[in-house]
């Protein structure tokens, strides 16, 4: 029997996301950038992984159904009829129980599935933890209904999201250059260097790779959250930025740039917002960037003054960019930043 710790990075980071946040697969796919299924199949092998011997014994058409049905992705009836199989089949209430100790840091007494007693002559279910006793009729989908956070996700699974987000924003802005950052103060799409031009007419691009991610962190008392990433085509190098930043005000934007100091900077374009505060941009790299210190945001009036402002907002030292996990031994990547 395998412990939380010992699943991969991803799949925990998705149970975190299923439980304490109450996210559907669906949803979830959209924040993660990958599949409806994909999400699914993570879930459900995460949770035979914790338990493989009871599952083993579980009717392999059911395991699904038993697994959605723990993390809250059944509608009402789909419920019903889960419970009804786990009132008839003694193993497969031995995995649901199994599972649910193995979770149990997730649930609380609003979230907790029930796991029915056995029919005439089965024995009885063993008591459960008091915070475990008054549970709901469990296993309604999250989509029944808006439902509030239920708790503050581990850094490890925020970490997945931004670096998900960012390996979508990656391979997408490569190829498509979406996402631009544009501002008179400087522009992301801007001259690249020599060696970025040289790349042989003819000859079909290389698929984008993300080969560095770093953590942007908020400076004096600012409020946000970011990831910067590099992802290199063929000789190209591109610096991509994602974050969540307090929505942009009327005549303000923020402004990203190579950092040393306000008087050492230079810029490589700004942007707003949108109203969820949501932040993202592209932009070339030169190969002199390394001489400065910072990756910076700061909050910049769209005027025509092109020096930084003083006003910091994210930071991350250039010297941190680390290369990005291996893949997975199923054969799947890691998220990206």
């Amino acid at each position: 029997m395998a412990t939380f710790d010992q699943l991969s990075a991803e799949q925990r980071a998705i149970i975190e996301l299923l439980l304490k946040q109450g996210q559907t697969y669906e949803a979830l796919g959209k924040t993660l950038g990958i599949s409806t299924a994909r999400v699914r199949e993570l879930a459900r092998s995460a949770l035979v992984t914790l338990s493989p011997v009871s599952a083993s014994q579980v009717d392999e058409e059911w395991r699904g159904p038993i697994a959605d049905y723990l993390l809250g992705q059944q509608s009402a009836s789909e419920s019903t009829s889960t419970r009804d199989h786990l009132r008839r089949s003694e193993t497969a209430r031995g995995w649901a129980r199994s599972l649910l100790d193995s979770l149990d840091q997730f649930y609380d007494a609003g979230n907790l599935p029930t796991i029915p007693t056995g029919e005439a002559g089965a024995p009885p279910a063993p008591k459960r933890a008091k915070k475990e006793k008054a549970p709901t009729e469990a296993g309604a989908s999250a989509s029944d209904g808006d439902q509030a956070p239920r708790g503050e996700l581990s850094p490890e699974a925020r970490a997945i999201v931004l670096r998900r987000r960012i390996a979508g924003a990656a391979a997408f802005a490569v190829v498509a250059l979406l996402a631009i950052l544009v501002w008179p103060g400087g522009v992301l799409t801007g001259d690249d260097d020599d060696d970025n031009k040289a790349d042989a007419k003819g000859k079909q691009a290389a698929a984008p790779r993300v080969i560095g991610q770093l953590a942007l962190k908020p400076v004096e008392g600012a409020k946000g959250v970011g990831v910067a990433a590099i992802a290199q085509q063929g000789k190209k190098r591109q610096l991509i930025i994602q974050a969540r930043l307090t929505p942009s005000r009327n005549r303000e934007a923020y402004e990203v740039w190579l950092y040393n100091s306000d008087t050492d900077a230079r810029s490589l374009g700004a942007q707003v917002t949108n109203q969820q505060g949501t932040y993202q941009g592209l932009a070339p790299l030169t190969s002199d960037f390394a001489r400065f210190k910072f990756i910076e945001i700061s909050r910049e009036a769209v005027d025509e003054n092109k020096g930084h402002s003083g006003r910091s907002v994210l930071r991350g030292r250039i010297e941190d960019f680390v290369a990005p996990p291996p893949p997975t031994a199923q054969g799947g990547p890691q998220p990206q930043p």
